[in-house]
């Protein structure tokens, strides 16, 4: 009976160490959990304002563009129409 009663112990003992262990990894778990969800966040709102820059850097060049175009047309135009005019 008392060798029963000591291997018991012993699968006792190993079974607190273990769930001790698998605590420990759990807290670890969580913790690269919440540093992952927080770089998630960092990395969404980042993606964000990347995408708002991008799209006014579009309008600007479209805006510049548009501007060019007309700058252009004019020169050609303007010669043209004051030729026939007089």
């Amino acid at each position: 009976v008392q060798n029963q009663v000591d291997e018991v112990i012993d699968v006792m003992q190993e079974n607190i160490t273990k769930v001790i262990e698998r605590g420990e990894r759990l807290d670890d778990l969580q913790d690269k959990s919440e540093s992952l969800s927080d770089n998630a966040t960092a990395f969404s709102n980042r993606a964000k304002q990347l995408r708002r820059q991008m799209w006014w850097r579009g309008c600007k060049m479209k805006a510049i563009i548009a501007l060019v175009a007309v700058i252009v047309l004019l020169v050609i135009i303007v010669p043209i129409v004051l030729k026939y005019h007089t």
